[in-house]
């Protein structure tokens, strides 16, 4: 059995839209991250970092939101979800789950961690919110957005025209920016989001 370790809507959302896009039997496990049971012996033994989400197979068992998607895909999808290897297309399903990951969420984050994170969620606790920070988080945010729109501008998804693992991804990091409030001034964006929303598999982790 597949056991997905999650706690919504953290980017845990990622891995458990893969499994239900494929039809993935899963379990899913909810690790409390508020109550710190991520810091227990048995969670870290699993996740030495104790974040979500994590993912245990029968034969492996990984972590990392974008690796797990990626994975997923190549282990359970017959071509629908991710272009040929080797092909201009996979270059750019490369490009966009790595621009989520390395560019999307961290600006996200930043202006999160400084306006909405409970202060005594912080690290370590009780650590001020800094405007400045939040600031040059959506500064980062807002340029790396309109990277992401201009190239969503006459095509409804990432990759091909077609919906792709890449859409699962950077998806996921366009839901965390329109909850944090970065997303007002990108119509595009916006419009992505809402075609997005109209899968099942979609509906079902986010509701």
């Amino acid at each position: 059995m597949t056991v997905l370790y999650e706690f919504p809507p953290t980017r845990s959302n990622r891995a458990k839209w893969a499994l239900e896009e494929l039809g993935v039997e899963y379990e899913a496990v909810k690790i409390d991250l508020m109550s710190g049971e991520q810091n227990s012996e048995a969670y870290r033994a699993i996740q030495p970092l104790g974040a979500v989400p994590a993912l245990r197979t029968g034969s492996y068992l990984m972590y990392e939101s974008v690796a797990i998607v990626l994975q997923l895909i190549d282990q359970h999808d017959d071509g629908k979800f991710a272009p040929p290897l080797g092909s201009p297309e996979r270059a750019l399903y490369y490009q966009w789950c790595l621009f989520a990951a390395g560019e999307l969420d961290p600006a996200t984050m930043l202006v999160f961690d400084n306006t909405m994170r409970p202060l005594e969620a912080m690290r370590p606790p009780g650590t001020p919110h800094d405007p400045n920070l939040a600031d040059k988080g959506r500064r980062d945010f807002a340029e790396r957005a309109t990277i992401l729109s201009d190239a969503l501008t006459d095509q409804d998804y990432l990759v091909g025209d077609r919906f792709s693992g890449a859409d699962i991804v950077v998806g996921h990091s366009c839901f965390m920016a329109l909850f944090v409030g970065l997303l007002d001034g990108f119509p595009v964006l916006n419009s992505y989001c809402d075609r997005l929303k109209e899968r099942p598999a979609n509906q079902r982790v986010y509701g």
